[in-house]
């Protein structure tokens, strides 16, 4: 699965700044803007710091997935409805992980 985003790490560099690199090869990520209350400003700025490597082990595990080195386990089969929620989780991780290769928002 191919991405085109700035390799990781990310990191805070100032106020609602996320970068990657440093010096002259130092990219700009984003900036956030906030209004008043910032608590969803400072988890927004967490979110994305944490961004490439979100990514990495979300590929790395639907990889174990598709490959079926990991399962719903015995006990889940027994249980349609956990079956079912977890066809719906791999879904959505697939979901997520086809955006990023797709480069859309």
């Amino acid at each position: 699965m191919s991405t085109s985003h700035t390799p990781g790490p990310w990191r805070r560099v100032g106020h609602r700044t996320i970068a990657a690199g440093t010096g002259p090869d130092r990219k700009t990520i984003c900036e956030l803007y906030s209004w008043g209350d910032c608590s969803e400003a400072d988890g927004n700025e967490a979110l994305i710091e944490a961004a490439p490597e979100l990514h990495q082990a979300a590929a790395e595990v639907f990889g174990f997935i598709d490959a079926g080195f990991l399962t719903v386990g015995i006990l889940a089969e027994d249980n349609l409805d956990r079956v079912a929620a977890c066809g719906r989780a791999i879904d959505a991780l697939a979901a997520a992980l086809a955006k990023v290769s797709k480069g859309r928002p």
